[in-house]
């Protein structure tokens, strides 16, 4: 097994005290069976036994990366965004106000 049986609740309350952080007694125990689940997921992962000639499906700033060529593009001009220039104030395209 990855990680055997941890007693998460009391390492939940621990760490609640070193970040200064109340939590009531409902929300640790979700932690708990929450961080119970991906070991248990993490566990089956382990269990398949899978060879080290399997590629991983991600790539890492660590050693080699399988990623396309770099394409430059000429960006497009404030004109192009807004031929009319409605939405231009001060040389910027103004947007939506959002929260």
């Amino acid at each position: 097994m990855w990680l055997s049986r941890v007693d998460w609740e009391k390492i939940i309350k621990h760490l609640s005290i070193l970040a200064l952080v109340e939590a009531d007694t409902a929300r640790i125990e979700s932690l708990a069976r929450d961080l119970e689940k991906i070991v248990e997921m993490f566990n089956k992962i382990v269990e398949l036994n899978i060879p080290e000639i399997v590629e991983p499906l991600y790539t890492t700033f660590f050693g080699e990366i399988n990623l396309e060529e770099d394409v430059e593009w000429e960006s497009m001009g404030i004109r192009e965004l807004d031929p009319t220039g409605e939405r231009l104030e001060d040389g910027y395209v103004k947007s939506p106000k959002t929260l």
